[in-house]
């Protein structure tokens, strides 16, 4: 697949399947591949990285399946996703989600409520994780710097989250 999300649109002559694919497109009303590409294709890329509507992608790759044409347009909004964090414009949630990786390296915290239902299910103990391994694969990788919470790394909030307990 070409890297560039510019040659990708190319191909796009708007024939909608990729939205009638979408199972987002079909829950949300706001959320439409078609659209998204037709805005790109007249060069509006700076409105769609700005826009949170491209957050609604699921990532279930229909539209990349029924594509005619090999546009990818999963893949274009991975992308668009990509450089919108680069610009510091995404969800909260995305930010709280890679701070409790960040901290815990799980997206959800462990409970012994949780515990106790997985031993009753007959289900293995959650392995351990190695949180020293995924900071430093975070930090090597920028997503902490490209995180930040109020002008601070994930570093630096974990640091102030630790001094104020």
């Amino acid at each position: 697949m070409p890297e560039n999300f510019e040659v990708l649109i190319k191909r796009c002559y708007q024939c909608g399947t990729c939205t009638g694919a979408c199972p987002s497109a079909k829950i949300t009303g706001r959320f439409n591949p078609r659209k998204i590409i037709a805005y790109m294709l007249l060069g509006n890329t700076d409105k769609m990285v700005a826009d949170d509507v491209i957050w609604l992608c699921t990532a279930c790759h229909a539209c990349v399946e029924r594509c005619p044409e090999l546009v990818y347009p999963a893949e274009v909004l991975f992308q668009l996703k990509n450089v919108a964090t680069s610009n510091g414009k995404f969800p909260i949630g995305l930010k709280e989600e890679a701070m409790q990786i960040y901290t815990t390296g799980t997206t959800v915290a462990y409970s012994s409520p949780i515990e106790r239902r997985r031993k009753k299910l007959g289900l293995p103990e959650f392995p351990a994780v190695n949180v020293d391994e995924i900071q430093k694969i975070m930090e090597l990788t920028g997503i902490d710097k490209k995180l930040e919470f109020n002008g601070s790394t994930l570093k630096e909030q974990k640091a102030e989250q630790e001094e104020t307990q």
